[in-house]
């Protein structure tokens, strides 16, 4: 395992180096070069499928001043290549005037960026090719509001109670590769902050996942800390 890990952060700082001299100005982005870097991200999900595949997950959080907002964008972003290639369509919302995520939330960017990934997946997933994804972010006095729907066909209602269980497939997940842990992972970083996630069939189709994250006012040095480590029991 200790060789997987070591290749799989080898290929990782070749992708991520390749993207920051784009985004630098060093290197023109030409098909050759993100040919390369595609190469080594292939080899990454390669290298995971090695990987024990363990009863429990255990991850480690860190808390710093983070805008969820522009966290959540970026993340939302980051997810447009995946949909493209699936034909799906991601729109992205931020209520003017709410100031989403502006303030002293306290969180670690990267815990957050699973969140938005994990659910955008799943959405994405379900959507279908042609279909569409919906992402809106707002803010109240006390809480920040990630929304995402979908206009797929929805989640049975059997299913709907299972969702978040540690290893639990849904009937339409049949034919995507996974392991059922992306929902359970996602639940463990909302509750860690105190925060809450659900998921709903809307009545003309497609399904609405919810997350409530708690954002403390610039008083409160010490609201809306996540618990340092977390560990879920995983039925593999």
């Amino acid at each position: 395992m200790r060789r997987a890990v070591h290749d799989i952060r080898n290929q990782l700082a070749v992708a991520v180096a390749g993207i920051e001299s784009f985004l630098d100005r060093k290197l023109e982005p030409t098909d050759a070069r993100l040919e390369g870097i595609l190469f080594s991200l292939h080899a990454i999900d390669a290298l995971v499928d090695e990987l024990p595949r363990d009863r429990t997950i255990e991850f480690e959080t860190h808390a710093e001043p983070i805008d969820l907002g522009s966290l959540i964008a970026s993340g939302t972003a980051a997810m447009e290549g995946f949909a493209t290639e699936r034909g799906v369509t991601i729109t992205m919302r931020r209520s003017d005037g709410m100031n989403c995520g502006r303030g002293h939330f306290f969180g670690d960017p990267a815990r957050i960026g699973e969140i938005v990934t994990n659910v955008l997946t799943n959405a994405i997933h379900y959507a279908g090719a042609g279909g569409s994804v919906d992402v809106e972010c707002r803010r109240d006095p006390s809480l920040v509001h990630l929304t995402v729907t979908d206009r797929g066909p929805g989640i049975e209602e059997s299913d709907l109670a299972h969702l978040f269980e540690a290893g639990f497939r849904g009937s339409a997940s049949a034919a995507t590769p996974g392991t059922g842990m992306g929902l359970t992972i996602v639940k463990a970083i909302v509750e860690s902050y105190g925060g809450s996630i659900e998921a709903t069939n809307r009545h003309d189709g497609g399904a609405t996942f919810s997350v409530r994250l708690p954002v403390a006012d610039e008083t409160c040095g010490d609201c809306a800390r996540p618990t340092p480590i977390r560990r879920i029991a995983a039925h593999t």
